[in-house]
């Protein structure tokens, strides 16, 4: 692991700005890995509730290297029975061809500058369960076996197209899932992402390793949830409430930046969980 403070680098000249400095943890000095296809980005970052509102997804054939992506508002997990919007805040998740494309992006873009203020993981898929909205790869042999002997921290993505029919239905079973996380052992940080308009429904979640986010999928009001209602013959792609989604397990390649506020999150939470 290298980690460190470093000068963000300016987004249009490409040199050191000495006024932005970010806590940057890396677990690889070289992340073109061998038998990696593609590389997996998550982003938070603070916005206006306008912003995050309006922003919409970059499509692919706009930005190079991308292969997909969603946005969404954020909201906080919690035990109440009706849900928390954090509407300051948004969240991408995305798929790339390469990790220069990433940069690319984040100096290039105007909705890369806006996320490049906030914090960003650099992922390698480990584990996938279903299929990542946007794309056709079979994720399941990207992973391969890679989770096999990972013991270190995993960032999690459950991610879907809600149906509006069940909508209510969901929400309600949302409530346990959302109330058993806060509980769960080795939950490092999580948000719930929420885009109406796309119906698009996601968790993105940091655990301290990946046994404990499977502990929390296999047990508690989650494993109840799967049981009645995901049938892999009906959806393998989703269940009751969702389709077209799954479940993605990715090693975190390297960290940048944060997010302060309610449900603060920085770099330097994963400084000390490395395996």
């Amino acid at each position: 692991m290298v980690s460190g403070i470093h000068p963000r680098r300016n987004a249009v000249e490409g040199t050191p700005d000495p006024r932005i400095c970010e806590t940057v943890i890396s677990w690889t000095s070289d992340h073109g890995i061998e038998g990696q296809t593609v590389i997996f980005s998550a982003h938070v970052a603070t916005s206006s509730t306008v912003e995050s509102l309006r922003r919409k997804a970059p499509a692919p054939r706009q930005v190079p290297g991308l292969l997909s992506a969603r946005t969404a508002p954020a909201a906080l997990a919690n035990k109440k029975p009706y849900p928390s919007p954090q509407l300051s805040r948004e969240c991408m998740v995305a798929c790339w061809e390469d990790e220069r494309s990433i940069d690319r992006f984040l100096q290039d873009h105007p909705t890369g500058r806006a996320l490049a203020s906030g914090w960003t993981a650099k992922m390698q898929l480990i584990r996938a369960v279903g299929v990542w909205p946007g794309l056709d790869e079979d994720l399941t042999a990207e992973a391969g076996d890679r989770a096999k002997g990972y013991t270190g921290p995993t960032v999690a993505v459950t991610i879907g197209t809600a149906y509006l029919r069940t909508l209510l239905g969901f929400v309600r079973v949302n409530n346990g899932l959302e109330a058993q996380f806060l509980d769960a052992p080795g939950a490092i940080w999580g948000t719930l992402m929420t885009n109406l308009g796309q119906r698009l429904v996601a968790t993105l979640t940091i655990w301290e390793n990946s046994k404990a986010a499977a502990d929390y999928v296999r047990h508690g009001a989650h494993g109840r949830a799967v049981a009645e209602h995901f049938d892999p013959v009906r959806d393998p792609t989703g269940h009751t409430f969702v389709t077209g989604g799954g479940f993605f397990g990715f090693r975190p390649l390297e960290v940048t930046g944060g997010v302060g506020g309610r449900n603060p999150l920085e770099a330097s939470m994963l400084a000390d969980r490395v395996a």
